[in-house]
């Protein structure tokens, strides 16, 4: 029984999560990962488990705390004890590499830059599709309210307002740089001046489903792609591809100097590597993630419809620029919110 269906089952009640002291409490391994991955952990760490035995001989337990990208971060340059962190955004990573906490050359030390799979910003509606959306520019329409997380608070958020301001961007291509800025500031502000915005998709999620506010849940298409395959609500929401999307680069790392006290660096690497195995991958596509193996991903190519995807580098330069720009205080987000 997956996260949506116990909330269905049972309003109101959390979903249960490991803690983090929980899991350095009893692990031989410990990952850190962003919030949505709670299901795909708990597939992926009893399979790894069972490869590392066969590999190594050895028994391994491997277990995964969950929060917001952001958090889990700073909680780790702050000295929390974690020998892997799977995080939503590689500037997340960096940060924990500027604390001195492993190599600032991380993205060099696992297959295509260290991102073993990929999700898209994508759009759901309810059954019929009501407002008839089709494209960003429907969201931003006075007569439609859309839900997202705020990317105030969080990295996977961000991407899906980045997806947006580069939509913009792509719209007005013919105009000028400045212009282009302006368009998109303009776009993006329409979209989320009058959204609901929530601390995390799953509120998000929550909100759309069980209060049934809204017309349109825009965010990563593994999540929304869970929802709609979901028993419980099967056949009751839509999914919508846009024109386009940016790619979401889901970056992983061992923690150097975590995994040097504990000794479990080859155990974290191990589980980097499994992770890229073509078992790994069936099993991040299990779950809607998009993978990075090209046989693994053709495998699954009808998991997933078409998308014109773009990469972050064709329209951004690096995330602390964006960061700067966008979310940081006096950045555009605000901009839009003091409107």
């Amino acid at each position: 029984m997956n996260w949506l269906t116990k909330v269905l089952v049972a309003a109101g009640v959390a979903v249960s999560l490991f803690t983090a002291s929980a899991a350095r409490a009893q692990s031989d391994l410990i990952i850190s990962s962003y919030e949505p991955t709670v299901e795909l952990y708990k597939a992926l760490n009893p399979a790894f488990e069972k490869w590392y035995k066969g590999k190594t001989g050895k028994d391994i337990d491997a277990k995964t705390d969950h929060g917001p990208s952001g958090k889990q971060s700073r909680d780790i340059a702050s000295g929390k004890e974690t020998d892997i962190a799977a995080l939503s955004v590689d500037f997340d990573i960096d940060n924990i590499a500027k604390a001195g906490l492993l190599d600032k050359e991380w993205r060099k030390r696992a297959p295509n830059g260290a991102v073993p799979y990929y999700s898209a910003v994508v759009f759901m509606v309810r059954k019929g599709n009501p407002k008839g959306i089709k494209d960003w520019a429907d969201l931003a329409r006075e007569d439609v309210v859309g839900l997202a997380p705020d990317p105030k608070t969080g990295g996977g958020a961000r991407w899906i307002y980045l997806s947006a301001w580069a939509h913009a961007l792509r719209t007005n291509k013919d105009k000028s740089a400045e212009e282009q800025e302006k368009a998109a500031l303009e776009f993006v502000g329409r979209v989320y001046d009058k959204a609901v915005l929530d601390p995390a998709m799953r509120g998000s999620t929550t909100r759309f489903i069980q209060q049934k506010t809204g017309d349109v849940l825009f965010g990563w298409e593994n999540e929304i792609l869970n929802v709609i395959n979901t028993p419980a609500v099967k056949g009751q929401f839509e999914l919508v591809v846009p024109s386009d999307s940016i790619t979401i680069e889901v970056p992983i790392s061992y923690v150097d100097k975590v995994t040097e006290k504990r000794g479990t660096t080859e155990a974290a690497k191990l589980f980097i590597d499994f992770l890229y195995s073509d078992e790994g991958q069936a099993i991040v596509a299990q779950f809607y993630n998009r993978p990075s193996s090209q046989a693994i991903a053709e495998k699954n190519k009808d998991r997933f419809a078409p998308l014109n995807l773009f990469k972050f580098s064709d329209h951004f330069t690096n995330w602390p620029e964006v960061m700067k720009k966008h979310f940081l205080d006096g950045g555009t987000l605000d901009q839009i919110r003091k409107k």
